[in-house]
């Protein structure tokens, strides 16, 4: 059992999302976040990767902003938390597609890539899970 399962198991959240499931986005959230800051900053360093920086500072902020809400529990306004979830699903698409180019030149770009659809796909999921 992952830590994030054991805290959300631990303040008695109801089952909707899935707790789980819930643990899986949080997770990837957060790694998504450390992996797109990361490959901004080494961006920065490279230089001349203007579009792809935005991008990755965009994704890390969405993610950081989709895990304080989803962390609050099932009582936040479904509507709100479907459009956060969206929202942050299309930042990492973007931010994956922004990097993915650049993979095989920079290892920062191949992990964040992969980090950033991880979490697109985990967001997707969860997403469809509460429109049932």
């Amino acid at each position: 059992m992952t830590e994030t399962l054991q805290v959300i198991d631990s303040a008695g959240a109801g089952p909707v999302p899935a707790h789980a499931e819930l643990a899986t986005v949080l997770d990837a959230l957060r790694e998504c976040e450390q992996a797109a800051n990361a490959c901004a900053m080494a961006m920065v360093e490279v230089g001349g990767m203007v579009t792809e920086v935005r991008r990755d500072l965009d994704c890390a902020d969405m993610c950081d902003a989709t895990e304080h809400v989803l962390s609050r529990g099932p009582a936040t306004d479904l509507n709100i938390v479907g459009s956060v979830v969206h929202a942050c699903a299309l930042a990492c698409q973007a931010s994956a597609a922004a990097c993915g180019p650049h993979a095989a030149q920079y290892e920062h770009c191949r992990l964040h890539s992969e980090s950033a659809k991880r979490c697109a796909e985990a967001l997707q999921r969860l997403e469809k899970s509460l429109r049932s």
